[in-house]
């Protein structure tokens, strides 16, 4: 008969992190935060929009960077942001039919540059909402299969999919934080702590 000890450790001998498949760019938070900075104090909605054109050009086409807004390898002077999600951004202020809302988004992806908002319940950092594609914001939850990688059984009767707890910690826990389990079965919300570097307890 096994013991418990033994069980837990097949359960986690296969949990992995998800990778990450999007790409990143690694931006000279100094230099970058300085060029939106003068953007937002052109008053000429033309010649805004040429700047925030030419930046986006530098993001696509890191060789055209003549301004050093971009570093190779990422140290203390930098900021890592998604790609897609800062394109997106600035196309949102190319896109914008008036200079005061170019201006209200410009403001907007500075502020996510430069600080950090959270709340007590989660890690989740709401200047940067749009990097969190994980996380299901509509009231209902539609998803086409259960999540059966790594170590995920669905031998189990009765257990949930696992992208049930998965949600649920990434709203309401922070990292580092215990979650109780106290039916837990096949080890779905435990596999799920491990995942998202939560502390999880419970007894099988």
């Amino acid at each position: 008969m096994k013991s418990n000890h033994s069980t837990t450790t097949d359960i986690f001998q296969d949990v992995e992190p998800r990778q990450l498949s999007f790409g990143i760019a690694i931006l000279n938070k100094e230099r970058f935060v300085d060029a939106l900075e003068k953007c937002n104090s052109i008053d000429d909605f033309s010649s805004l929009k040429n700047k925030i054109a030419a930046i986006r050009q530098i993001i696509t086409s890191p060789r055209d960077d003549s301004q050093g807004l971009l570093n190779i390898d990422s140290n203390g002077d930098t900021i890592s942001l998604r790609k897609d999600v800062l394109i997106s951004e600035l196309n949102q202020i190319l896109d914008a039919q008036i200079i005061g809302r170019a201006k209200y988004y410009l403001k907007r992806l500075e502020d996510g540059i430069q600080k950090v908002k959270t709340s007590k319940i989660n890690d989740i950092n709401l200047h940067r909402w749009k990097e969190y594609d994980e996380i299901i914001t509509d009231s209902l939850w539609r998803l086409d299969k259960r999540d059966a990688s790594g170590a995920h059984l669905g031998w189990y009767w009765g257990n949930f999919i696992p992208q049930i707890p998965h949600q649920m910690m990434l709203r309401y826990t922070k990292k580092g934080d215990w979650v109780l389990d106290t039916f837990v079965g096949s080890g779905t919300t435990l596999i799920e702590c491990r995942r998202l570097g939560r502390n999880g307890i419970g007894k099988l």
